[in-house]
């Protein structure tokens, strides 16, 4: 039997060790600005936008660590702090689709209320926001954001004239996949509110720091038009080839592996830039390793137990959610194609058809997060395995 190891990559959860998380210095920058400008009483919110899977939740968590006083990872990627530490006090939720701004509001505060209670064992705030709303239920139809808005910003006062003596550097709420939320329950109306009210209070040590992916502010502001203007918009592009070789040689380091240089260029081919399959194929090369070198038959063997069985439900379940009929026809179309960036007019050619012909068709799969669209005419799978899968077992075919 191979001797037993601790998994060195995280493929199922986000990057919590500074040590090992790759890349990002400018977005990092962005952020420990955004830090340095609420410190000093100048708030600059914040929001991480990118592809899903492309890392914004780890980059969220890193923030947070930083917020809190761990400089490992400004330190490691030379980026001034501007400060010795933060010491922010920080309060988190995440969004789902059946939540309201209301359960965020009171989410948000039952958090900062159980940090706080940390370091004064008393700390109480009014979580129903003066009863305006009900804890972790439904906001009652009839309730006006501007109440929800006033509640929130009275326990935001509370807090700070609670912990002043504590010497914090101020108060951030991180929240995460904020896209998920419902637009019409209000979400943009209520940052707008929260932060234009917060503002002129005086409470400008306060920051939102949220993740959602791109084109999230867009979405906001078609309930609310200002949307923009509160939010400092931190992309997460694709990984660069460096960082995906950072990402595998930090991780066979750790375990005393070697590799073939190969290795890392196929990887870097079949992961298209996303963090998430490039800690997949990681993993399941270590697994599968026998001699402690990582070579090209570890990478393939790797490969096929990841579509076969790591991620097959998951695959398969996309497959199925893309739809019937031309929807396969398209997506095993894109699988044939030798990059993982296609051009429309490649789809246009194997189904021998006009491109505004199933010009719908791509935009549904867009709405499914099937496919995504990399610039004009030209598309990409959300998932890269998704093409592996497809060439391994071919699309659906519904009629058998």
């Amino acid at each position: 039997m191979a001797k037993r190891f601790v998994d060195p990559f995280f493929p199922n959860r986000p990057v919590d060790d500074p040590a090992r998380f790759a890349g990002r210095i400018t977005q990092v920058d962005e952020a420990v600005d955004s830090l340095f400008q609420i410190a000093n009483r100048n708030p600059r919110h914040t929001i991480i936008t990118g592809d899903r899977g492309i890392g914004k939740s780890s980059l969220l968590f890193q923030i947070r660590r930083v917020a809190q006083g761990d400089n490992r990872l400004p330190q490691r990627l030379g980026i001034d702090t501007g400060v010795e530490a933060f010491d922010f006090v920080c309060a988190s939720h995440d969004a789902a689709p059946d939540q309201d701004v209301g359960i965020l509001a009171s989410g948000l505060l039952r958090d900062l209320q159980s940090t706080v209670r940390n370091f004064l064992d008393k700390f109480t705030l009014e979580l129903n926001l003066g009863g305006v709303v009900n804890v972790g239920q439904k906001t009652p139809a009839d309730t006006s954001i501007v109440d929800i808005v006033h509640g929130f910003c009275g326990q935001v006062e509370n807090t700070f004239r609670g912990i002043e003596k504590q010497n914090k550097t101020g108060l951030l709420f991180f929240i995460d996949e904020v896209d998920r939320l419902p637009l019409d329950c209000g979400i943009a109306t209520f940052f707008k509110l929260v932060t234009e009210k917060l503002a002129r209070d005086g409470w400008t040590k306060t920051g939102f720091v949220c993740a959602g992916i791109t084109g999230a502010v867009q979405d906001m502001e078609n309930e609310h038009a200002s949307i923009f203007r509160v939010f400092r918009d931190i992309l997460i592009p694709r990984l660069e080839p460096g960082e995906i070789e950072q990402i595998l040689n930090d991780g066979f380091k750790n375990v005393s592996c070697t590799y073939e240089p190969d290795v890392i260029r196929r990887t870097i081919e079949l992961c298209a830039g996303f963090p998430e399959p490039v800690h997949i194929i990681g993993s399941e090369m270590v697994s599968v390793d026998s001699d402690g070198c990582i070579d090209i038959a570890d990478f393939e063997n790797a490969k096929l137990k990841v579509i076969n069985e790591v991620r097959r439900n998951k695959l398969q379940g996309m497959l199925q959610q893309a739809g019937a009929g031309r929807y396969q026809q398209i997506l095993n179309a894109m699988a044939t194609y030798d990059k993982n960036y296609v051009p429309l007019h490649h789809i246009s050619s194997k189904l021998n058809l006009e491109q505004n012909q199933f010009s719908v068709n791509m935009g549904d799969l867009i709405k499914k997060n099937v496919v995504s669209r990399v610039k004009r005419g030209v598309y990409t799978f959300v998932d890269p395995l998704l093409r592996e899968y497809i060439r391994t077992f071919g699309p659906i075919n519904y009629d058998s």
